[in-house]
């Protein structure tokens, strides 16, 4: 494991001392502190591209329940088990295709944009986008010659080797929707990215296995579906990030930075990126080698019940990251801390309620799929409690990635992965799909608390503060209403599960309105008041 000294390549960039991490934090625990005015503009503008990322989410939420139950209902089970391995297998080769070049363009397009150098920031996406289209044709030829061995040696399941030209077919978009989504964040137009990935590919992914439902299609509809639907969102972030920054796409290029460095950076992101998909992704993998297709079905369903949080979690870790490429490497290491601290309370406030709604009334979500998914109940809630110590710690990965500290993170996301694996292997064969919640809700704790001290250790930040305890307070009140109101209710439809939901958040931050608010509470809510009457207008 690298050093814990300075930054990687012996450039060694200032940060808050111990003494001085250990007296902001002590001051912010006393006296709650009122944001400067520039720290309160970027909150601003985290908060406002966090809640149009959010309204996008719950639009894609409304219209991704509607979608997994319209897919599960027309698939049944056993052929959604076989539609999720060829859907993971897509986004597997898909990450490996794109070559890190997303979280490449992350890391040096702010800082181009920063030094006001478009033609080098044109410059950088045009290399990273040639070095992905050029991984893309190597991924798909390997594919299509080892397709026999992914349908019948790694998943023995021959129902896939008919979906693998499909498959290839969707690797070129699904590669490119990483660069230009990760493009759109670079250049703060966050928001934009969740529209297409929220909006765009899940509505067309809906229409058009509809159609081919509709022409007898059932398996190979979906499958064809999944790759269309990648096309139409890559098409649709090009056209955005075309209008937002046409310097981007048509401006002249110059090389702001190195193929060299492009490709050392990547290589490491390449590696990141696989390890942490493959940790996503290790439950379902081990339930389609360990168990059966059913389970796969089932268990896919919790899990993207519970993914909803991580959406929440991914807003604003979305519009976070340009700020901590652009502020650590011009060394406002402070503002930095501030914007973490306030970023990880806000993600708090609104994933502690959706948790808490969950471990009430999730057995009846479930129900809404099908008799067979309320069998899933626990696997949902262990998967939702991983979310929340995620969101808890906050975005320590980023921090890690953004600040020149990608080693590191590689370093934990390896160890992870291989006791995730391990886990997987002693619990699926005895406890089914709930082994497999347990195995990854571990080691999401585990990276993150890791990944956590690295941050406290390398960079001197540490986002807590006294008000957090405000937090389990109200968090202790809204759960326990919950479980009292499930114990007198019987089995509830969606309508009476919205309301819950709703009176849900109400509880809680009405307790926390009880104890006090903070600065930036009121200044988010202020925000968030502002455009629901937008909404209603």
């Amino acid at each position: 494991m690298p050093a814990l000294n300075g930054r990687p390549g012996g450039v060694t960039h200032p940060r808050l001392t111990h003494n001085e991490a250990e007296s902001r934090g002590a001051d912010a625990m006393s006296d709650p502190r009122a944001p400067d005015a520039a720290g309160e503009k970027r909150l601003a503008y985290v908060a406002k591209q966090s809640t149009g990322i959010m309204a996008y989410q719950f639009i894609g939420l409304v219209i991704g329940l509607g979608s997994n139950l319209v897919f599960a209902r027309i698939l049944g089970a056993d052929l959604l088990g076989v539609f999720v391995l060829a859907q993971t297998t897509l986004l597997l080769l898909s990450l490996l295709a794109s070559f890190g070049m997303g979280p490449t363009l992350l890391r040096f397009i702010p800082v181009q944009l920063s030094r006001n150098d478009k033609t080098g920031a044109a410059g950088v996406f045009f290399a990273g986008s040639l070095l992905a289209v050029a991984a893309t044709l190597v991924t798909i030829a390997v594919l299509l010659l080892g397709r026999n061995v992914l349908a019948g040696t790694i998943f023995n399941e021959p129902r896939l080797l008919s979906l693998v030209p499909i498959i290839a077919l969707g690797i070129l978009p699904a590669a490119l929707i990483k660069i230009y989504g990760f493009t759109l964040r670079a250049i703060r137009q966050a928001s934009q990215e969740t529209f297409c990935l929220e909006v765009v590919f899940k509505v067309a992914k809906l229409a058009i296995f509809l159609a081919l439902f509709a022409a007898g299609l059932k398996l190979v509809g979906a499958t064809w579906a999944l790759t269309a639907s990648y096309a139409a969102a890559t098409g649709a972030m090009f056209l955005i990030i075309d209008r937002r920054a046409p310097y981007i796409t048509r401006g002249p290029r110059t090389a702001g930075v190195s193929y060299r460095t492009l490709l050392s950076f990547s290589v490491t992101m390449t590696f990141v990126g696989f390890m942490n998909y493959s940790l996503s992704i290790t439950d379902r993998v081990m339930l389609g080698i360990l168990s059966t297709s059913e389970s796969v079905g089932i268990y896919n369903v919790a899990f993207l019940i519970s993914n909803t949080l991580s959406l929440i979690f991914m807003g604003f870790n979305n519009a976070f990251a340009p700020f901590i490429s652009e502020l650590y490497h011009n060394e406002r290491h402070r503002e930095l801390s501030d914007l973490y601290s306030s970023v990880t309370r806000t993600l708090l406030i609104i994933v502690t309620p959706a948790l808490i709604w969950m471990i009430g009334f999730g057995d009846d979500v479930l129900r809404l799929f099908g008799s067979e998914f309320p069998t899933a109940y626990a696997a949902l809630v262990v998967l939702g409690v991983g979310v929340l110590t995620r969101s808890a710690v906050g975005s320590v990965g980023t921090l890690l990635l953004q600040s020149g500290h990608q080693n590191y993170n590689a370093f934990n996301i390896v160890a992870v992965t291989a006791a995730n694996i391990g886990l997987n292997l002693y619990l699926i064969p005895r406890y089914g799909f709930l082994g497999a919640a347990i195995a990854t809700s571990v080691a999401l704790a585990a990276i993150n608390i890791v990944g956590l001290i690295e941050v406290k250790l390398l960079l001197g930040i540490w986002p807590y503060r006294r008000s957090y305890l405000k937090l389990v307070l109200a968090g202790a009140v809204a759960l326990a209403g919950n479980l009292l109101l499930r114990a007198s209710t019987p089995h509830l439809g969606v309508c009476a599960l919205i309301g819950i939901l709703a009176a849900t958040f109400i509880v809680f931050i009405g307790v926390l309105a009880v104890l006090g608010l903070e600065e930036d509470d009121r200044m988010l809510m202020r925000r968030a008041a502002a455009w629901i009457e937008r909404v209603r207008r």
